[in-house]
């Protein structure tokens, strides 16, 4: 493994950041299009295959706020990358937010780099977890 160049690091980053701003902004075909056709999305214990899967999965996800951190990037080969990268979530329904770290498989296309595997697991009181129990806003208090 080694380090990206410039070029590379600062295209993935690119990548990533248009993973969070077109789920934010709710344009699941643009988020679709990060994914290679044949791309896995792994999270809560379940695989979503190909970009019909993708688009169906996102399509009845929650919305919010995604804010993710720098990912760390290995270069696996000159057209290959695992990323790990950490996330926040806030639902935007109810406020409740959710951590997670992903690991990313990218591939160079024609297109540029796109996410081939992703996979998310979640920041929990006893380590990562890839269905964590669903936590609830707490009540404020009334005065």
């Amino acid at each position: 493994m080694s380090l990206p160049s410039p070029a590379d690091q600062v295209a993935i980053g690119d990548l990533l950041a248009r993973y969070c701003l077109t789920l934010d902004l709710d344009d699941v075909a643009g988020w679709v299009a990060l994914f290679t056709p044949d791309a896995s999305y792994l999270v809560y214990g379940r695989s979503f295959d190909g970009h019909d899967a993708l688009r169906a999965m996102m399509t009845a996800a929650p919305g919010g706020l995604h804010l993710g951190g720098p990912p760390v990037i290995d270069m696996l080969g000159p057209d290959d990358a695992r990323t790990t990268r950490n996330l926040l979530f806030v639902d935007r329904s109810d406020g409740v937010a959710r951590h997670a770290v992903y690991t990313d498989e990218l591939v160079r296309t024609a297109a540029g780099w796109r996410i081939s595997r992703c996979r998310c697991q979640f920041i929990t009181a006893e380590g990562l977890s890839d269905r964590p129990a669903r936590t609830r806003k707490p009540a404020s208090d009334s005065a």
